[in-house]
Parts: structure tokens; sequence; C-alpha cells
């Protein structure tokens, strides 16, 4: 599994709603997760929290990650985004949306850019000549569509620290991806290191200052993350849990569980039970 299916796998993005928003109302609802914005026609000013406003034009592409709600102002009367609204499972477990700012703009005026033009023309297309099946279509677009600004992301590297920016350097990206893979195996820096083709103090050094911990942090989180989203979505056994994430004895796992998430694993199921 390449270095980005690894991460897309366990959360399984999906499309919720792909739609044309006309923003001469200043607030939009962004439902969903997270929602990929492409500028149609006209432009405006975007601004969000106590930012400075930017301004976003015809082509722009706007990543807008959870939480956030940026307002639009000074639009044209021609002013249209297409909006594809995108779900990732439990955002608090996602490594993706660790690190990365409220609004990703991808201006159209990068020459690059033009490698997203292709899914980007089939996806207004089809937006705008509603046909047979088409709801179906502009969801599986709209989800091809995350993966391309994913890999343009990583390519060009937008991002300057987090699991992305980790997955854009192919060599931390060999020992993340074992990370991912691998949760169940004993994980040294050193044999971490070997993955990645570095000495074990560069590779520490380097993965701290690119991913934002050290990559005994990261496998930590991961395997908490990992045994967290079992516990939501499944009936799993916890000592299945414990094999499955390398932990030698289930008090091992139990006293990791408690020291990262704050409660046993029996007690987050039944919070998680109580709430759905």
């Amino acid at each position: 599994m390449d270095r980005l299916s690894s991460l897309l796998e366990l959360f399984n993005p999906k499309a919720e709603k792909v739609e044309i928003l006309d923003t001469r109302r200043p607030v939009i609802d962004f439902i969903g997760d997270s929602t990929i914005a492409i500028i149609i026609s006209g432009n405006a000013e975007m601004s969000i929290h106590d930012q400075p406003a930017t301004l976003i034009a015809d082509g722009d592409i706007l990543w807008i990650t959870p939480g956030h709600k940026p307002v639009f102002g000074g639009m044209k009367d021609s002013f249209q985004m297409l909006c594809c609204h995108l779900r990732f499972g439990p955002v608090r477990l996602n490594p993706l949306f660790d690190v990365i700012p409220p609004v990703l703009q991808l201006s159209s005026t990068e020459p690059s850019r033009q490698d997203l033009s292709p899914i980007i023309q089939l996806l207004l297309e089809e937006s705008q000549q509603p046909r047979c099946g088409h709801v179906t279509v502009l969801n599986r677009l709209a989800e091809v569509l995350l993966v391309h600004v994913l890999r343009y992301v990583m390519q060009h590297q937008k991002i300057e620290s987090g699991v992305l920016a980790g997955l854009a350097d192919l060599r931390l990206a060999r020992a993340i991806t074992a990370i991912h893979l691998h949760p169940d195996q004993r994980w040294s820096v050193q044999s971490l290191a070997n993955e990645a083709g570095m000495s074990r103090t560069a590779f520490n050094q380097f993965f701290r200052n690119t991913v934002g911990c050290t990559p005994g942090e990261y496998l930590m989180q991961w395997r908490m993350r990992l045994a967290c989203r079992w516990l939501e979505t499944s009936q799993i056994m916890i000592g299945q849990i414990v094999d499955r994430l390398g932990y030698q004895s289930e008090t091992a796992f139990f006293r990791a569980f408690r020291r990262q998430i704050g409660m046993s694993p029996g007690q987050y199921r039944d919070k998680i039970a109580a709430l759905s």
C-alpha cells in the first residue's frame, strides 16, 4: 500500500454533498467535516477568525478544514463556487488534521496547479449538466479530487509540518507508512531509521522537526487512534486489540490508553455507545 493510501484507508473519506453556492450571503454553511471549494467565477475577500482578509479569485481552490467557517465579503454578483463537502470518520482521531491551517488556498496562478485541471473540469461539467446518476458521479469525483489535492499538497510541500509534511518526504514516508501498516511490530527509532535509510540521530531529529513529534510519540498516537477507531466502530475484544497493536500485555495497553485518552478502553467504549 502506498504512503497516502495507508492514511486514507483507515478514515475512508466520503463525499456527503456537492453543490454550487452563490456566496452573496456572508456566511456559508459548510456541512461535513471538511470542504474543498472551487471558485467558478468572480472574486471575493475571505476572512477567518481574526486573520487579515485574503483575496480569492476565479479558479482558486480552497480546502476548508474541520471546525472553521470562513466569512466572504466584497463579492461581485457573478461570484460562485463549487463546494465538495466531505466526511472523514472520527475527525479527532485523524492525524491529517493535527497540524493544518484553517483554510489552505491553492491559487489558480500557480503553474503546477494545472495538474488539477482535468478532474476540476469533469466536476464542473457534471455539476452544470445534471444527468441520470449525476449525484453518484459528483460524489465519486469529489473523492478523487480530494486525493489529487492531497497529492498536490505533498508534492509541492504546501504544509510545513504534520503527517502530510512527513509523507511528502520519501524517506520519512517509508517509516510513517511502515507504522501505519504494521502497528503490531516492536518498532524502535533505529528500526524506523532503517526503513527511512537514515542514521538514527538524523532520522529522529528530522522526524521531530517535520512531523512535530518524535517517532515514538507518533507510533503511540497511531496505536491509540487505531484502538479508539476499533472501540467505536466494532465489537472487537480488547484482548484482540492488544494483539493487533503489538502490546505484550493488556496491562501495558491499559496503562498506555489511560495515559493518552484519560480513561480505560472499556470506559471509552461505553462513553461512545452512550453518545450514539
